[in-house]
């Protein structure tokens, strides 16, 4: 398999992702519409449904952060660098971008940078 076979492979792997991220947050929105609209409303329903509330709302941020991360690479795609890390401009191993089709860094810069955001923490 060439290279541009894997890259269009990559290609449907992201779009199928966006697809599934999209319907699992439209899904998610409608249970806690659901539950919200349901809920009597003594103190222990409202603190179920805070709780369904801050769970539903990481889940969302962080479907959409993986969204945000997919439409990128898609970009990429479009502009032709996808595949380069950011940090470096080295080709991304395929068989990182297989696992992590959006992968924006070689695993060496994405370790530097995880390190480096510990450490201003």
């Amino acid at each position: 398999m060439t290279r541009n076979d894997l890259i269009r492979s990559l290609v449907n792997k992201l779009q199928r992702r966006a697809a599934e991220i999209q319907e699992m947050v439209r899904t998610e929105f409608a249970e806690f519409q659901h539950v919200s609209d349901h809920t009597v409303g003594d103190a222990g329903d409202r603190g179920i449904e805070s709780h369904a509330s801050e769970l539903t709302s990481r889940m969302a941020e962080s479907e959409s952060r993986e969204l945000a991360d997919i439409e990128e690479a898609l970009e990429r795609l479009r502009d032709g660098t996808f595949g380069d890390c950011e940090d470096c401009g080295k080709s991304i191993p395929m068989n990182r971008l297989q696992v992590v089709p959006h992968a924006r860094r070689c695993v060496r810069c994405q370790k530097a940078s995880e390190n480096s955001q510990l450490m201003a923490v």
